[in-house]
């Protein structure tokens, strides 16, 4: 297929939902999983961080990810060029939803509101407690470890 030709559907189109993940993000400066700079090709070990299980039964694996998500390239990159056309075709008025793997929110950072965009793996910008449900904006949390909380226990604490 062509640009053209993919840009002749989307133009004839009435309404269109599209799917994202990490490579959309790349040009923004936050790496993908599996590629050559992929933070899993990089760090195989890193791959633990990413399953539930895993954090739950590791303090260690903890402590690790939140000192990940503190480093994380979304609090610093921009939106790209790609995340921009998904914002024209949304005021066209073709777009309908964004579903997107990623957590970077460069989606709403670039225009797309944010009622449209369905993030499958949640995003980095909140925190939920997984014992009862209790949400945090992450830089809350990410005080709290600057401050030497390594493995912040839910401000709930009496209820979790």
């Amino acid at each position: 297929m062509s640009v053209d030709q993919a840009g002749g559907w989307l133009t004839s189109s009435h309404a269109i939902t599209v799917l994202t993940g990490a490579g959309i993000s790349t040009d923004s400066g936050i790496p993908d999983f599996r590629g050559p700079n992929g933070v899993w090709t990089k760090d195989p070990a890193a791959q633990r961080l990413f399953t539930l299980q895993n954090y739950l039964a590791d303090p260690e694996v903890r402590r690790r990810a939140w000192r990940t998500r503190r480093e994380h390239p979304a609090w610093t990159v921009m939106p790209n060029r790609a995340h921009a056309a998904l914002v024209q075709l949304e005021r066209a008025g073709v777009l309908r939803a964004i579903v997107t793997q990623n957590i970077d929110g460069l989606h709403q950072g670039a225009g797309s509101s944010p009622d449209r965009v369905i993030e499958v793996h949640g995003t980095i910008h909140e925190t939920q407690c997984l014992s009862c449900g209790d949400r945090r904006p992450m830089l809350e949390i990410l005080r709290r470890v600057d401050a030497g909380g390594s493995d912040p226990p839910c401000h709930q604490v009496a209820v979790c």
